[in-house]
């Protein structure tokens, strides 16, 4: 048999190098595709968990901040109560905020699953809906 000529060979040595590195290539750029799509993953769950902690400030401040006519009608208790309430338990009681719901938070929760006869907390005034 006779060989190939020599600028043969090399030709097929340089295609093969080229399809080798065109696949590392490739499969760098999907390695970093995926890591980008975990991290824009874990953004949008940060920036989630941001929103949802707004609207519950957010409900808790309309229901004790605004008018003794929705406190009342969610809590059993005016504002006062409640500021006073709330002072005692930390207090007295010594319970704390956390770093996921703050003292306030805890308080009303509890008043309204009491006061409502709900058996879960996220039914109601407190829920997001997500």
């Amino acid at each position: 048999m006779s060989r190939l000529p020599l600028n043969t060979r090399y030709r097929r040595r340089n295609v093969a190098t080229r399809n080798l590195m065109t696949s590392i290539m490739l499969l760098y750029y999907h390695v970093w595709l995926l890591f980008a799509l975990a991290y824009r993953v874990k953004c949008l769950k940060i920036e989630r968990r941001i929103k949802i902690r707004e609207l519950r400030g957010q409900n808790l401040y309309e229901l004790i901040s605004q008018s003794d006519k929705m406190c009342i009608s969610h809590l059993h208790m005016d504002r006062r109560t409640f500021s006073i309430l709330c002072e005692m338990v930390r207090d007295v009681g010594g319970l704390e905020g956390s770093r996921n719901m703050s003292l306030e938070e805890i308080v009303a929760s509890l008043l309204y699953i009491l006061s409502h006869h709900f058996k879960n907390k996220t039914v109601g005034i407190f829920s997001t809906g997500a």
